[in-house]
C-alpha cells in the first residue's frame, strides 16, 4: 500500500474517531477531545496530496 492511501486513511479515520468522540454525551473533555482529533484530518490530507504528487513528478521524471 502506498503511503499516500495510508495517509488518507487516516484521515478518514480522524473524522470517524472525532465525530465518535464528539457526540458521546458523557462529559465536555469528550467534546474537547473530538474538536481536538478533528484538526488531524486535514494534515493527513494534505500530508498524502504532497505524497502523491512527489510520487506522480517521480514517475514524470524516470518515464
Amino acid at each position: 500500500m502506498k503511503i499516500h492511501n495510508v495517509l488518507y486513511l487516516l484521515g478518514f479515520g480522524s473524522i470517524l474517531l472525532s465525530a465518535s468522540q464528539y457526540l458521546q454525551n458523557d462529559s465536555s473533555d469528550k467534546e474537547r477531545d473530538g474538536l481536538f482529533v478533528g484538526h488531524w484530518g486535514p494534515t493527513f490530507f494534505i500530508l498524502g496530496k504532497i505524497m502523491e504528487d512527489k510520487e506522480i513528478a517521480k514517475r514524470g521524471i524516470t518515464e
